[in-house]
């Protein structure tokens, strides 16, 4: 599913104002750490806290999944921020034992993402949710000096969950938030 969140796209600068104080917040709590892979130790959605846009961005994003999924089973979301210096963006991975995963463009700059088997340009607003055995990568389409800022989310019921904490040894992720 690739579709334009307008909510993201009329109120650019506020979402990207907000995704500065959860990076702040972040760096507060998690100093010298890296929001994207220390992403089970919090969810975007709680350090946004006190922000109406994301409040709403939060229910239209559930609404989206559900839509996406098919279901009305018990789910749960973990959502991080992506927040990467030219240099920095991802390279190939995948994320697994989930029922999918996602992403939506706050700032993403000039670049696309590349799946296997297609290619997004990423754009504000931006909004893909798709299977999360998909390997991915963001490629640079032209230099840039401001930070890029995405949100990426993995969604679990509760299955998935039990099959992660089975496969790594552990019973706590404190990024999951009910959807």
């Amino acid at each position: 599913m690739i579709q334009t969140l307008k909510i993201i796209q009329q109120n650019h600068k506020q979402f990207y104002k907000d995704c500065l104080i959860a990076k702040e917040r972040f760096d507060i709590k998690f100093p010298n750490q890296s929001s994207t892979w220390n992403y089970q130790v919090y969810n975007i959605f709680n350090l946004t806290f006190g922000s109406p846009y994301f409040y709403e961005l939060f229910f239209e994003l559930k609404k989206q999944i559900r839509k996406y999924l098919k279901t009305k089973e018990p789910l749960w979301m973990q959502a991080w921020l992506n927040f990467h210096q030219e240099n920095e963006v991802l390279d190939w991975h995948h994320h697994e034992n989930c029922r999918c995963h996602g992403y939506l463009s706050i700032n993403p700059e000039s670049t696309k993402t590349i799946f296997e088997d297609q290619e997004i340009k990423n754009k504000i607003g931006l909004l893909y949710i798709g299977p999360s055995d998909k390997r991915h990568k963001v490629v640079v389409l032209k230099p840039f000096k401001k930070v890029r800022v995405t949100i990426a989310f993995d969604v679990f019921n509760i299955m998935d969950y039990k099959e992660v904490c089975r496969k790594y040894n552990k019973n706590i992720n404190i990024s999951l938030i009910p959807i």
